[in-house]
């Protein structure tokens, strides 16, 4: 019988204001305000301009919720844990947040209500989503050529564009995009790099003429389409304001107590803003963090191809964003992987922004990936990494492998158990004694980690660990993968509304 080896690795502590660690993000916020250090002014911004992008009944509603963040708000301890969910301190100059959310008419844009039912009332999905995109992208670019911006824009949908644009029975079909005859043949000529498409048959042309404007997704079309006018966006449903503001009457699946929804909705927006909420402590600073993925454009009717991305970190959490070179899905083992040459120039370029970013160079090098590193990867990396330590680290989250522990909670999170040298299993989700719960509803499920290396196994779990602590999209505990990859998906997506002639942000914060 063989005996299997575990270990523990102990919760992550964050820094916040002066330098003083706490383990849970929303505790730390509360008592000891944002990060920064005692030498700097205090934490930045002190105050956060917010615009509103909506039609006259909806923007009145989203200043009443803006406002509302202010003063502070009790958990709802009857049906919650008050250590899962503490309550929300008020976002105002006099607590240990020490930041303001200020509201102005000159940030504002309103959409004429004609407008919005027009685009509602379109009869194709995509071309549904696309008009509603629109409406929004061109308010947007009106705030952004004034002179006086904010430093981020909420986009509050209305009752008729959150039900027939969002998630709902009205969308059903809409990320699966249905190809034009056209359409299939300029995918497959571009794939076989045939240029005298073009010259002979003017298909871009013809595509245009005949393809009316179409969007998968509301959320990504609309993050897409107003990067390139350097303002962070912040979508928010109508149902989320009217939960808020009658959650005693409103309880039921999907609804989150008032909170909860102020927590998440604050920290995103002060983020987005250039604040930094928290960051990790112990985590080497001469170390790059970078998460290699693929995704498939969706507008892309080759389903073979995928285009490689490169989510970039430093040791204080600041995250970039690269887009890589399109390649060729293996359909036998249903993986992506890149060529030597675009591996070496992936993290070529990666590097080179991490420089930029942290205004040093890197002693060491972590790479995550959801699939193995083919020889080739490893080769275009090891190039490009030079005579830096590095560690690749493979991280699969959907495997069999589960462990039991006596008592009624799953595992700890923070448990380690090693299958050979190089391999363990880490529960990055499970019982959690600082909230004294596991805040989950199924048998928690452990990542499979690989690693091959200059490090020790634990010192990467260790990273991993911490790294699930830097999602700035909410304040929950942790997520389940690191931030490296956590994002990958949604990102990717995001990607994929992105206009072929816009250059993609790089930071992290355009995509959350």
């Amino acid at each position: 019988m063989t005996s299997l080896i575990a270990d523990y690795i102990e919760e992550p502590d964050l820094v916040f204001g002066n330098k003083k660690e706490e383990k849970d993000p929303r505790v730390g916020l509360k008592y000891l305000g944002p990060y920064f250090y005692p030498d700097e002014s205090g934490p930045s911004p002190p105050q956060v301009k917010v615009g509103i992008v909506s039609d006259g009944v909806t923007t009145t509603l989203t200043k009443r919720f803006i406002e509302s963040l202010k003063d502070p708000i009790r958990s709802q301890s009857e049906i919650t844990n008050r250590w899962l969910y503490p309550d929300f301190p008020g976002f105002n100059l006099n607590t240990h947040i020490k930041c303001e959310f200020a509201l102005s008419d000159n940030w504002n844009a309103t959409l004429n209500e004609v407008d919005v039912k027009h685009a509602a009332d379109i009869d194709q999905v995509n071309e549904r989503i696309a008009a509603a995109v629109n409406l929004y992208t061109a308010a947007v670019q009106r705030i952004s050529d004034e002179d006086d911006k904010p430093h981020v824009i909420v986009c509050a949908l209305p009752p008729l564009i959150e039900e027939r644009c969002g998630i709902s029975r009205w969308t059903r079909g809409a990320k699966t995009l249905q190809f034009s005859d056209l359409e299939e043949l300029a995918a497959q000529m571009a794939k076989e790099n045939q240029s005298l498409l073009e010259e002979w048959f003017p298909a871009e042309a013809e595509l245009a003429r005949e393809t009316p404007q179409r969007d998968l997704d509301f959320h990504n079309a609309l993050k897409g389409k107003t990067m390139k006018f350097h303002i962070p966006v912040q979508l928010l449903l109508s149902s989320t304001m009217r939960g808020f503001s009658e959650w005693g009457n409103q309880r039921g699946r999907g609804v989150q107590e008032p909170a909860t929804v102020a927590w998440n909705f604050g920290t995103a927006v002060y983020y987005k803003a250039n604040g930094k909420p928290w960051r990790l402590a112990k985590l080497r600073q001469d170390t790059c963090f970078v998460g290699v993925s693929f995704y498939r454009n969706l507008r892309n009717p080759d389903r073979d191809i995928e285009t490689s991305m490169a989510q970039v970190f430093t040791h204080n959490g600041e995250g970039i964003v690269l887009r890589g070179r399109d390649v060729v899905k293996d359909r036998a083992k249903w993986e992506s992987h890149l060529s030597s040459s675009q591996a070496l120039e992936l993290m070529t370029d990666a590097l080179k922004k991490y420089q930029d970013k942290a205004g040093h160079d890197t002693a060491r090098v972590v790479v995550h990936k959801t699939s193995f590193f083919s020889e080739e990867e490893k080769t275009g990396f090891d190039e490009a990494i030079g005579s830096r330590a590095r560690d690749y680290v493979t991280i699969h989250r959907d495997n069999d492998i589960r462990f039991l522990r006596t008592g009624n909670y799953p595992a700890l999170r923070g448990t380690m158990v090693y299958l050979t040298d190089q391999k363990c299993v880490l529960y990055t989700s499970g019982y959690i004694p600082r909230v004294r719960t596991y805040p989950g509803s199924r048998v928690p499920e452990p990542l499979l980690i690989t690693h091959q290396g200059d490090s020790e196994l634990k010192e990467v779990c260790k990273e991993i660990m911490g790294l699930t602590k830097l999602n700035w999209n909410t304040t929950a505990f942790a997520t389940v993968l690191p931030i490296t990859l956590e994002f990958s998906r949604k990102v990717g997506k995001i990607l994929s509304e992105l206009e072929e002639e816009t250059p993609p942000e790089s930071h992290y914060r355009f995509y959350m």
